[in-house]
């Protein structure tokens, strides 16, 4: 299999598409951990250009599923989701240049901000768009999005890739071959929960976190960042919200921003019909996911880039952490729930 880097060709995207003569250098900005994110400007308009992951866009079925997610985010503009749709051409959201594929959008003033800076206000806001969301009608959409991304059981070699890091001597090794007890244990919850909420999904977002959402100067969330859109249980995704907005990563997680997240989301329409239990157990899935892709990443098995491999290797350990803070916390947020 030949691996594939990045090939940024500014210019040429530019002229392809008339979006003007380049003004400066494009300033690289923050963009999450799988793609490249540019704030481009030219002499007609500012862009907030997406770089997408060489590697990642070589699979077809990932080609098809983020033109398929970038219709989620039309459609939920179009029912009064304050959503921000990629730009098309000639219909089709994905831009290509030099063999590189990128995703454009206008340039939009506002702020993101972190769990950290995040209050009952913003909390509020986003369990209500949540609500918006799982409400909307994507029928259109039904036979374009895969849902098979939790069909399968979770069978991972751990200890295969803790031998492989060990070999290569990376940080990670160690700590992942003294967990391999308790991912085996998760990944059984996660099966058995997701065989009982398997039976109620929707479309939605999927990383409504606080990353991908934009303030405006009006207080209002403009939500960005659609490409993860697809098939998912509501309620196991209205629990990863209220996680992520009550900035449980950080440690000290807000019992009452967590809570505002579910309260403004039942009260906007939201239905949860699901045991909590198996929620709860579900939420392992996303984090196993993210670990065993930044350890291929880390590992070269998903590009040769250094830069890829360097954020493989950086969230490894986090991820692996965030899994263990995770497990210990579903007896308290148990009886938070009970007490809702």
């Amino acid at each position: 299999m030949t691996l594939t880097n990045y090939n940024l060709n500014f210019e040429k995207l530019c002229a392809t598409y008339k979006l003007g003569l380049l003004s400066g250098v494009p300033e690289q900005i923050s963009g999450g951990f799988l793609h490249r994110m540019y704030r481009v400007t030219t002499n007609q308009a500012e862009y907030a250009v997406k770089a997408l992951n060489p590697q990642l866009m070589r699979k077809e079925a990932v080609m098809n599923n983020m033109i398929a997610a970038e219709k989620v985010a039309m459609l939920a503009r179009s029912q009064g989701v304050n959503a921000l749709p990629a730009l098309l051409h000639e219909g089709n959201c994905i831009h290509e240049a030099d063999g590189q594929y990128y995703l454009l959008f206008p340039w939009i003033e506002g702020r993101s901000i972190s769990a950290a800076e995040a209050g009952l206000e913003q909390c509020i806001l986003i369990g209500q768009a949540l609500a918006d969301i799982h409400a909307s009608d994507f029928a259109s959409l039904h036979n374009e999005l895969q849902r098979d991304s939790t069909a399968e059981e979770l069978r991972t070699d751990w200890q295969g890739y803790a031998l492989q890091g060990e070999a290569m001597g990376l940080p990670w090794a160690a700590p992942l071959k003294a967990n391999l007890d308790k991912l085996s244990c998760y990944e059984k919850q996660v099966n058995a929960a997701m065989a009982v909420l398997r039976g109620n999904i929707v479309i939605s977002h999927r990383d409504l976190d606080p990353k991908n959402v934009m303030w405006s100067s009006e207080g209002q969330p403009v939500i960005i960042d659609w490409e993860a859109a697809g098939w998912v249980n509501p309620a196991q995704e209205l629990m990863e919200v209220a996680l992520y907005w009550s900035d449980f990563e950080s440690g000290h997680i807000r019992k009452a921003d967590f809570c505002a997240v579910i309260h403004a989301y039942r009260n906007q329409g939201g239905e949860i019909t699901d045991p909590w239990p198996e929620v709860l157990s579900s939420g392992f899935h996303g984090k196993i996911g993210w670990l065993e892709y930044s350890l291929r990443r880390s590992l070269g098995l998903e590009g040769p880039d250094a830069t890829e491999r360097e954020l493989g290797t950086s969230q490894v350990l986090p991820t692996l952490q965030a899994l263990n803070d995770y497990a210990g916390f579903i007896p308290v947020c148990l009886q938070w729930l009970e007490d809702l």
